[in-house]
């Protein structure tokens, strides 16, 4: 699918590839939406705004990291979208990768786009393509972090939710499920600190280039602010998880230590015990009280001594 909107100065045009054929008026802007088309068809395209070769590769390429390159007056922008999202925090993403030019924006991808389907029907299109090509750029990525920023933020009260679980009733079921969070907000972390690289090389790169035009490094401002505040509340949340990891496994040590301290004690109240039964069970002949009519009595006597003195020597050590 290709879809093509253009400004001209005054109108907004939306149509399909045929639009491209029309060569562009001064002071118009034109962005051309590529999904999952055939490598031919889209490469007509590249050709004729002059899109660099590496920088189709790097579109092309599946699993690429996010990445910003620049080539004479054009620059080329890879970002990760949010995809489909499952339970928890299982998400997917999806690339974009944005060619942006002096007068056009071709935004190329091979999966279906939230964030550019509701912009392309959306009001404020035009006002966006009337900054120019960097402006939608900016305003396109500002909406793929709310995106992400709203997926996070909605996030926040099942980590909360962890916490109590924690403190009431630890179970095994809460650790798998705080490693399960953990293991995908290591990737968001990854992910967005990525993105906040980008930004933060395209602001400097822009701010060399464009310096002249205010809106235009505010709106980039704006996408790089978003980005930013997304990769230090991805760290944050995964720093979170990571505690309540580390709590939960305290707490079951402190549960198996406790376990472990009433044995001993136990053990050490019934070892001399099991010393004075193990002395008088020997079967021999000359033991000076086998004989003694209360030898039973008194060993008895000895035996509940010892195992109360113990209890008594270990309350008051606080060991019981």
């Amino acid at each position: 699918m290709i879809r093509v909107c253009i400004y001209d100065g005054t109108n907004l045009s939306r149509g399909s590839v045929e639009l491209i054929a029309t060569p562009l008026a001064e002071n118009s802007f034109i962005w051309i939406d590529i999904q999952a088309e055939p490598k031919e068809s889209e490469q007509v395209i590249f050709d004729q705004f002059g899109c660099h070769e590496l920088t189709i590769q790097d579109a092309r390429r599946l699993r690429h990291p996010p990445k910003t390159e620049h080539f004479g007056d054009q620059s080329f922008v890879l970002l990760r979208g949010l995809g489909a999202v499952s339970e928890g925090l299982a998400f997917e993403t999806l690339q974009i990768a944005c060619f942006i030019g002096g007068n056009f924006l071709i935004t190329r991808r091979d999966e279906p786009c939230r964030t550019i389907d509701t912009w392309w029907n959306d009001r404020s299109l035009e006002t966006s393509l009337a900054g120019g090509p960097f402006v939608l750029f900016a305003s396109l990525s500002n909406s793929l972090g709310l995106e992400y920023l709203e997926f996070l933020l909605d996030f926040e009260p099942e980590l909360s939710n962890y916490e109590d679980t924690l403190l009431a009733s630890p179970n095994d079921n809460l650790l798998r499920e705080l490693i399960a969070c953990k293991t995908w907000l290591r990737k968001l972390k990854r992910l967005h600190s990525y993105h906040d690289r980008v930004f933060s090389q395209l602001l400097i790169h822009l701010d060399k280039k464009l310096r002249h035009v205010p809106n235009i490094i505010h709106a980039v401002t704006d996408a790089y602010d978003k980005f930013d505040r997304l990769n230090s509340l991805s760290a944050l949340y995964y720093d979170l998880a990571g505690d309540l990891i580390d709590g939960h496994i305290s707490l079951t040590s402190h549960k198996l230590n406790e376990t472990m301290r009433i044995l001993t004690v136990v053990t050490a109240i019934f070892v001399p015990l099991g010393f004075l039964a193990g002395l008088y069970g020997m079967n021999f002949d000359n033991i000076p009280e086998l004989h003694n009519p209360n030898g039973y009595f008194i060993l008895v006597g000895v035996m509940a001594t010892i195992a109360i003195g113990l209890v008594v020597l270990f309350k008051r050590n606080k060991w019981l």
